[in-house]
């Protein structure tokens, strides 16, 4: 056997491995072990059905924090990808849809959300959607949202019912608290509001708000505000 050959059959023989190694290696059973022990000791409020990971992708269903229901998370990725923490995902809710990209630490995610889906969530109910994008460096803990209507929206609070024909906000992300530098709308209800929430990333329904604003029904202004947990805040007239 010429040098040539040998280093052939060496070479085919690893790549044989690897193939054999990606193909049969239990991962999807590991990485669900993992993620179940790293639920349980940091005290995450996490539930599942199901998870399903490979080497290129993985799929997971009826994911449940709080009162939030996500149908579906896919993920995808190679990898050489996974090195540089490099992955492409989605997810649907009857909230929201979202997708978005992780390259490093920076992560961007577009969203959509369901005002009806929203307002679903604390009893209540909506019309309309809102559009999103969240740009955030894991590492550093620090990012930007920012918000828009495409089209009118309406949610039903029995103390203060609001109908309008455009909303746009920017808030700030800086480690475990969300600024709001501005949330507005316009219509038949205007609305101005500014604030910040202390952001609970374990537990994100019992984020603490702390918003103040200003609103207009008809013509009748008013001021109030929102205070305690997300999934209950209470609101008061100043």
């Amino acid at each position: 056997m010429t040098k040539k050959q040998i280093i052939f059959s060496i070479t085919a023989f690893l790549a044989a491995l690897i193939v054999t190694l990606i193909v049969t290696f239990p991962l999807s059973s590991v990485a669900s072990k993992v993620i179940a022990d790293t639920v349980t000791n940091n005290k995450i409020d996490l539930r599942y059905d199901k998870i399903d990971i490979t080497f290129f992708g993985a799929t997971a269903s009826n994911i449940q924090t709080g009162p939030l229901v996500i149908k579906n998370v896919e993920l995808d990725y190679n990898p050489v990808g996974l090195l540089f923490k490099r992955i492409s995902f989605k997810a649907d809710s009857p909230a929201f849809i979202l997708s978005g990209k992780l390259s490093g630490n920076n992560l961007n995610v577009d969203i959509k959300a369901s005002v009806a889906g929203i307002a679903q969530i604390t009893g209540m109910t909506g019309s309309g959607t809102v559009n999103g994008k969240i740009e955030y460096n894991i590492k550093d803990e620090k990012g930007f949202v920012n918000v828009e209507s495409p089209n009118k929206v309406s949610f039903n609070h029995p103390l203060m019912p609001v109908a309008v024909d455009s909303l746009q906000g920017q808030a700030d992300i800086n480690k475990n608290k969300l600024t709001i530098k501005n949330l507005s709308a316009k219509g038949a209800n205007s609305l101005n509001v500014t604030g910040h929430v202390d952001l609970n990333k374990q537990k994100i329904d019992t984020s603490v708000l702390n918003i103040n604003g200003e609103a207009s029904m008809g013509n009748y202004p008013l001021k109030f505000a929102l205070t305690g947990p997300a999934r209950a805040p209470k609101f008061s007239i100043k």
